[in-house]
């Protein structure tokens, strides 16, 4: 485990839309940036989220008062969604799943 807040995410708040074809699309309310813990994938937890159809891509911690129930978090450009919060203390434990989506113009698409 990496014990320093070390990288950069971004807590991105949304709501679910669609646009003019009808796919789904999520506009990004409101982003706040954070320095985040990154932690190992326990073997545990990854074959856990397995059995419940979940695949953990990464963990990582932040201070538990910065968290608002954000649903996506964005770290060196690729989209994760949070699947699991665990609190440790004054830190939030986040475990994510990779997503295809991607950042454009203020949506993830």
């Amino acid at each position: 485990m990496i014990n320093a807040f070390s990288k950069k995410a971004a807590l991105l708040t949304v709501t679910d839309d669609r646009d003019e074809y009808g796919r789904q699309r999520f506009r990004i309310d409101s982003r706040l940036e954070v320095m985040a813990m990154p932690t190992n994938v326990t073997r545990s937890e990854f074959y856990e989220a397995s059995r419940s159809g979940y695949k953990v891509s990464r963990v990582i911690r932040i201070n538990s008062f910065l968290y608002r129930g954000e649903r996506y978090v964005l770290i060196d450009g690729k989209v994760y969604k949070v699947i699991k919060t665990y609190e440790i203390s004054h830190l939030l434990e986040l475990t994510l799943e990779d997503t295809k989506l991607r950042e454009e113009g203020g949506w993830l698409i």
